[in-house]
């Protein structure tokens, strides 16, 4: 399967649709047989993995990722040099990375379900789990540690962010009083920082200077905040028992989304009933009636609104940059308006 039939495969399995996939395959047609050598690059960093942790890695890499962070690395790499060498090697850390982290996350949320199929935690179990996670985070060190360049500095300061983010999750579990300042917060420590990773270390890696990688550090941070919040939308597509069950889980996590903190901003009987949910008060069809409030409330739009206006950031950010290979940056600009309009 080359790489043009493996993201058309990707969209397909993750319900994208409309843009995206055509911003995909602007993308990969640039990327070309770089594309390709990612996942073959992951396949060789799982060799040697004790079983059944290299199940565990495969188990997730093989779910269906849409490899965005690292098509965003090499991208990045491509527009600040187009004659540098593409560093695979550090688009394979930004998936590792982030697979890593949605190991152990399953294991903190208690999370049954990743990508459509049985979390790993619940076809192995916790401990195991996380040892997929750490197997992952080491083989990061491993690459990074042999590669040219301060990556490894941008590493560390990428894993602080994550550890913050996912405190602040922890310490609002069960809390119906989260604030939008606690929001963004988790979204920029959980999120953001893995796609401004993957930006600037691939700026880094294709020669750009102090100011354009912090540039493109910027324009993946935006871009990251961005894709979190029309997920958040979009978890209010889901049906109504999916909505129910899924609600209660996030509300019990300490995850109090963008959408339902402004309908509470709107309308305050929001946090009454998110307040019987966290009770474990089943009677009254609390989930139902915080969804019905949070789209009479016209909610939704006014966080997509929000997810265009960062990913307007991340543009202004991306255009700041010195010499861009024009093809690359207008891929790029594409790919960051598309996935607003994904649908899952």
């Amino acid at each position: 399967m080359n790489s043009l039939e493996v993201l058309q495969s990707i969209a397909a399995q993750q319900g994208l649709d409309g843009p995206v996939p055509r911003a995909m395959e602007t993308v990969v047609r640039i990327l070309g047989g770089d594309f390709d050598s990612i996942d073959e690059q992951l396949t060789q960093s799982l060799q040697g993995a004790p079983r059944p942790v290299d199940d565990i890695a495969v188990h997730i890499l093989d779910a269906g990722g849409k490899r965005i962070r690292p098509a965003l690395c090499l991208l990045s790499a491509r527009m600040c040099d187009s004659a540098a060498s593409p560093p695979v090697s550090l688009a394979v850390v930004c998936e590792l990375l982030h697979n890593a982290t949605l190991l152990h996350d399953d294991v903190i949320d208690e999370g049954d379900i990743r990508r459509g199929r049985p979390a790993a935690r619940m076809v192995w179990s916790n401990a195991l789990s996380i040892l997929g996670g750490d197997f992952m985070l080491m083989k990061c060190v491993e690459i990074i540690s042999g590669l040219k360049g301060d990556h490894m500095r941008s590493f560390v300061e990428t894993l602080k962010a994550l550890v913050n983010g996912e405190i602040v999750q922890l310490r609002l579990r069960e809390k119906v009083d989260t604030s939008v300042e606690d929001y963004f917060a988790i979204v920029e420590g959980k999120t953001a920082s893995l796609f401004g990773f993957a930006t600037s270390s691939g700026a880094r890696a294709g020669g750009a200077d102090a100011d354009d990688i912090a540039a493109m550090k910027v324009f993946g941070a935006e871009m990251g905040v961005a894709f979190q919040l029309i997920d958040d939308v979009l978890d209010f597509s889901s049906s109504a028992s999916e909505l129910g069950k899924n609600l209660l889980a996030d509300i019990g996590q300490g995850k109090m989304t963008l959408p339902v903190l402004t309908a509470a901003s709107i309308d305050p009987s929001v946090r009454e009933c998110l307040a019987h949910l966290v009770s474990g008060n089943i009677e009254g069809n609390w989930a139902a009636r915080v969804s019905d409030i949070v789209t009479n409330t016209g909610s939704l739009a006014l966080v997509r609104a929000k997810a265009l206006h960062h990913t307007e950031n991340a543009v202004a950010a991306l255009e700041r940059v010195g010499g861009a290979d024009p093809a690359v940056a207008c891929a790029m600009r594409e790919l960051s308006f598309a996935l607003l309009e994904r649908s899952r």
